[in-house]
């Protein structure tokens, strides 16, 4: 197999592994994304083992037109593999954490009679750029685990276990992350945001920029996730925060509070209305005052435009 094709593949399988996870993640209620996360961990685990052992004769018994889609297939499910059983471990470790004396929080709103206001940390910078370096990333892990693959320097014992070839994933990719997680300290500023019935104040680093409501084109508000973030665009302003990325205090989580109902209702007084929910099931919208009594909506990402 070339470089390139093998590198392609590893990527994909990577995609494809953190996709599904993602999706266990959104599952409604809990339990059901653990135990489909978990089956499937199991069985395509189990598939890979007996696979790696007796699935030679197999493939050779295959047309010879299918054998490389096969072996390609078999070599994509190493990384998807690696990355659901990762999830796994990461839901395994969640719940034998202790509960912490100080556990972490959400930044809450303030309240006052003219409007609301939530200080918190982010990194300027768009969702695509995040995904860019994710896709950076896998490339540079995929390229250097290959070299040694294709001229045949593997050990034979190293090509019969997947975990192999996860060890050796974690290992190359640490540096280039922790890199980017250096990056996003340096970058990481104070936000500070302020919505009233007429517009938002939006403080970054002590400089504010007011912007009207009705000159708001786009407002996307994404509460948790590696997408956590805040979207403002508007005629001279067009700011992308992303909190999912940036440094934060202890005691405070990478996340943003729940969007408040006055203010949603602000932004469709002022014309603007809601676009739709981009990924649902996470994050409760919190109703206050004569509203407490409505059912929250759980939404994940609220899009206003």
């Amino acid at each position: 197999m070339d470089v390139v094709p093998f590198i392609l593949t590893l990527i994909g399988g990577w995609l494809l592994g953190v996709a599904f996870v993602n999706w266990t993640l959104r599952m409604q209620p809990v339990r059901r994304g653990v135990i489909v996360h978990v089956g499937v961990a199991a069985v395509a685990t189990a598939v890979m083992i007996v696979g790696v052992e007796g699935g030679g004769a197999l493939i050779r018994a295959l047309p010879e037109v299918l054998r490389g889609p096969v072996v390609m297939g078999q070599l994509a499910l190493i990384p998807a593999i690696c990355w659901t059983l990762l999830g796994v471990l990461s839901r395994v470790t969640s719940l034998a954490r202790r509960p912490s004396r100080n556990p972490r929080t959400v930044p809450e709103w303030v309240e006052d009679r003219t409007g609301v206001t939530v200080t918190f940390h982010a990194v300027p910078m768009r969702l695509r750029t995040l995904y860019g370096w994710g896709i950076a990333l896998a490339a540079l892990v995929a390229v250097v685990i290959s070299i040694p693959i294709v001229n045949d320097a593997v050990p034979r014992w190293a090509t019969q276990s997947p975990m192999v070839f996860f060890a050796g994933a974690v290992i190359v990719a640490i540096p280039p992350y922790l890199v980017f997680r250096a990056v996003c300290a340096r970058l990481t500023r104070s936000v500070l945001l302020r919505f009233t019935s007429r517009g938002l104040t939006l403080t970054e680093d002590g400089v504010s920029v007011q912007i009207p409501l009705s000159r708001v084109t786009r407002l996307v508000w994404s509460a948790s996730g590696e997408s956590a973030r805040v979207e403002i665009q508007a005629p001279g302003a067009n700011r992308s925060l992303l909190v999912s990325v940036a440094r934060h205090g202890r005691g405070t989580l990478a996340q943003l509070p729940p969007l408040r109902a006055r203010t949603a209702s602000w932004l469709a007084e002022a014309g603007i209305a809601e676009a739709g929910i981009v990924e649902a099931g996470l994050v409760p919208v919190e109703h206050t005052g004569s509203r407490a009594k409505r059912a929250p909506a759980r939404v994940f990402e609220r899009v206003f435009e």
